[in-house]
């Protein structure tokens, strides 16, 4: 922090000298100094932007927001389907398989040696629809968050 005050101190001094021969050349050295003591921003936390999906038999995969959210619509779209009276078992293995190959096609393959807590579990595609039904309630195997 004193370095940053330092630095500034510095600048202003030097800006002070070129301003008597140069008033645009002080005006930029002090933009300088200014642009150096700025805190940078804070990176978005990894948690936060990307979640990490378990696909039953087939590994990990860590998703961005955009694709959680497309993942998201489809379940919502799943709990409707398992919702209604009259469930089609091949409309909904039918979601089901694309919610999958979204997730592996746009998640990137978490290391099989490496350890991490999945955020999201989705079932494999050939789940029938009746165990589905105990799956797909509410919100669905992912949150609206």
């Amino acid at each position: 922090m004193k370095k940053k005050v330092k630095a500034k101190a510095k600048a202003r001094k030097r800006a002070k000298v070129v301003a008597k021969n140069k008033p645009r050349r002080a005006k930029k050295i002090i933009r300088l100094a200014q642009k150096k003591s700025r805190p940078k921003k804070a990176k978005m936390a990894p948690a936060a932007a990307k979640k990490v999906v378990r696909i039953m038999g087939h590994g990990q995969f860590t998703v961005d927001a955009r694709t959680l959210k497309r993942l998201n619509d489809i379940d919502s779209e799943l709990v409707e389907m398992v919702a209604s009276e009259k469930a089609d078992d091949v409309g909904f293995k039918k979601k089901l398989a694309e919610l999958n190959q979204i997730t592996i096609k746009h998640g990137k393959a978490v290391e099989p040696g490496e350890i991490v807590r999945s955020d999201i579990i989705l079932p494999s595609a050939d789940l029938p629809v009746d165990e589905a039904k105990k799956l797909f309630v509410g919100e669905g195997v992912i949150p609206e968050n």
